[in-house]
């Protein structure tokens, strides 16, 4: 099969790779219709990873057909059309029994190296699925491959975001870095009910394209982001920050925009190893922190409903539509912010 491998930093080629194969009972292996090259990626591609060596098939965004399942598999069968969440769960785990779905002990990131399971990735013509009664998804013959694929990763992530916050209807909030997942943010806070949303990034496209959604756009490179949300809320900052980003910078300023009694919700991938925790100030204002990885099992079915209602349209974060075999240059556009959302077809 044709697949998309990883051949040192800022090098992937596409490349004919060995057929994946069911290797567990709970395995099923799927043909895959549609990928996307997602902003985590990036971090492999830039050598940030440990242990992605050159071989390694990338991507963890899809949408496929069931073609076979392993005996203990019953959700789903062959011939049918699901999206899967971007890292796999057992389901049987204390973590995953409490719901902690990213924290489970037999888990994984699909392409993303040793020391994330040593997994295939899915920007490739097959791919196989681990656990995949708790991985996959159905998708709803309503949606396009396009309105679920985002369902298995950025969109839930950004929703899981704003859950994890705590938003409540009525309240602001401010989302730092308008990438394809902080549009998602911004949709999510939206749809569960924010009052006002302002959108916060170095590039001014971006938050244009935030307030297509709805949202009002920080051009932190043209504004004071902390003066302009101050003014935005009378001197009080936002009830809830989404930081979508992942660096020191960003999560500094989301302590800055944060108002007393607020909540940060931090989804970034960050790749430093530390970062100064603003403690004294954090206490003075009794500010809630929460950073962790997206909990896609947990939301991925409410994340399917809110696009399956028309309530949230993840398709509006696609920039770019191109060939498997294109992948190599649309990575290279992504990496120069010159394309958004590169969605990979290959049916």
């Amino acid at each position: 099969m044709k697949a998309v491998v990883f051949r040192g930093v800022g090098q992937v080629s596409v490349e004919s790779v060995e057929d994946p194969k069911i290797l567990q009972p709970g395995d099923a292996l799927i043909r895959v219709t549609t990928a996307a090259i997602c902003g985590s990626d990036l971090h492999l591609y830039h050598g940030r990873i440990p242990g992605v060596l050159p071989g390694m098939i990338m991507g963890h965004e899809y949408v496929g057909i069931v073609e076979e399942v392993g005996s203990a598999v019953s959700a789903v069968r062959k011939g049918d059309r699901v999206v899967g969440a971007f890292h796999v769960a057992c389901g049987h785990c204390r973590a995953c029994r409490s719901g902690y779905f990213n924290q489970c002990s037999q888990g994984g990131v699909l392409g993303y190296g040793m020391a994330f399971g040593d997994l295939a990735g899915t920007q490739s013509e097959y791919a196989r699925i681990p656990f995949a009664d708790w991985t996959l998804r159905r998708v709803p013959d309503e949606l396009t491959d396009e309105q679920a694929l985002f369902s298995g990763d950025i969109l839930s992530t950004a929703y899981g975001a704003v859950r994890n916050a705590g938003l409540r209807p009525g309240e602001t909030a401010a989302v730092i870095g308008c990438g394809p997942v902080g549009l998602m943010a911004v949709m999510s806070a939206l749809a569960c009910g924010a009052s006002r949303v302002f959108a916060v990034d170095l590039v001014k496209s971006r938050t244009d394209a935030a307030a297509r959604f709805g949202a009002i756009p920080v051009p932190s490179g043209e504004v004071n982001p902390v003066a302009r949300i101050n003014e935005g809320t009378d001197g009080e900052g936002v009830d809830v920050v989404i930081e979508a980003v992942g660096s020191i910078q960003t999560l500094t300023l989301a302590f800055q925009l944060v108002r007393g009694g607020g909540r940060i919700s931090a989804v970034g991938i960050a790749s430093e190893e530390q970062f100064p925790f603003p403690l004294a100030q954090t206490l003075v204002k009794d500010i809630t922190f929460r950073i962790g990885v997206a909990n896609v099992h947990r939301d991925i079915d409410t994340t399917l409903a809110l696009v399956r209602a028309g309530r949230i349209d993840p398709t509006a974060v696609i920039t770019h539509r191109v060939p498997l075999h294109d992948a190599p240059e649309a990575y290279r556009l992504f990496d120069r912010k010159e394309a958004g959302k590169v969605v990979l077809r290959l049916a």
